[in-house]
């Protein structure tokens, strides 16, 4: 079924495997639509993901935005002296309900302001996430709750009453990939490695988390890992 079209789409595009999907996911619902893709630079360390959301947004012919933020510190994804959590048990129940080390502090809810603003000076439009159940604990701005509360205040407080949406929200990873999988999302163009690896280092929290779902999917990942454990 064909969802009622809105002018247009502003996607938070990382070059991950969620956003990657959400970019064929909006295709596929609003087929006649505009989709505009947004990516943020803000001090990751692993700023080598702006290669592979070049190439998705290539491979959909979008409209792509860099945007340069001021570093944002407080995460082992920014700051020097913060190393990343490596191997380790992600299944652990010590994990659960901590923020993750890699947590960059209000991240998306500075992305949406920016997108917000920028959209808002054009006309209707709405803002699309990619994040997803499996990141609910770890991670305060992937939660249900926020996408409820910043579509409120997006609404609210923008001249076109633009909205922000998240289909994947109560979805896990591995839900994802095998609906991506069925739509023939390119996976091989995307990237996850906390490290900034290519190949993907394999250890970081990411490597483990996508290299579980696609497991749990039952598909091969099509992308190659220094360490495959």
């Amino acid at each position: 079924m064909i969802c009622e079209p809105v002018s247009s789409h502003c996607l938070l595009l990382s070059g991950g495997v969620d956003s990657t999907t959400l970019a064929v996911w909006i295709r596929d619902q609003y087929p006649r639509d505009i989709v505009k893709a947004y990516t943020f630079l803000y001090g990751q360390k692993h700023a080598v993901e702006l290669q592979a959301a070049q190439a998705v947004a290539k491979a959909f012919a979008l409209e792509h935005f860099l945007i340069e933020l001021p570093p944002i510190t407080g995460s082992a994804l920014t700051d020097i002296d913060k190393p990343l959590p490596m191997n380790r048990d992600l299944n652990s129940t010590s994990l659960a309900n901590r923020v993750a080390p890699s947590y960059v502090p209000a991240r998306n809810l500075l992305f949406m302001a920016n997108m917000a603003s920028l959209q808002d000076a054009i006309g209707p439009a709405t803002l699309w996430l990619g994040v997803h159940h499996d990141d609910h604990s770890g991670y305060p701005d992937c939660r249900a709750e926020f996408i409820s509360a910043a579509d409120e205040a997006v609404r609210l407080g923008t001249k076109y009453s633009l909205r922000v949406k998240a289909p994947f929200a109560n979805w896990n990873k591995a839900d994802i990939i095998k609906w991506g999988m069925a739509h023939k999302v390119p996976y091989e163009l995307t990237h996850s490695c906390y490290a900034g690896k290519i190949p993907a280092c394999g250890v970081c929290d990411t490597c483990q988390a996508r290299r579980q779902a696609f497991a749990e999917a039952g598909f091969e990942d099509p992308i190659s890992y220094e360490f495959k454990g």
